[in-house]
């Protein structure tokens, strides 16, 4: 079991290895971990599409077995942690 510095460790780790710099944006905490969402550090700061990450889905750390799952972006994020709980075993 890990805590959420721990969590917040592996997903900075995950996103410094990214090509271009990156930034959590959002945060969460739900029954079986945390989520991170991220964007580029230069969209954020131009505004620019063409700066815009796409494609990138939420960052999910397991509290339970501390493994990081890159989730889709193909349905809002409440339906995916409700997909990820309801079939726990097949991501861990």
């Amino acid at each position: 079991m890990i805590d959420y510095d721990m969590a917040l460790a592996r997903v900075l780790k995950y996103l410094s290895e990214f090509e271009v710099p990156v930034e959590i944006i959002s945060q969460g905490e739900f029954s079986e971990g945390w989520y991170f969402c991220y964007q580029s550090v230069e969209f954020l700061k131009t505004g620019e599409i063409s700066d815009q990450l796409v494609g990138n889905g939420p960052v999910v750390v397991d509290r339970f077995s501390g493994k990081l799952h890159v989730m889709g972006t193909h349905k809002p994020l409440r339906l995916q942690l409700e997909d990820y709980v309801a079939t726990k075993g097949r991501y861990s």
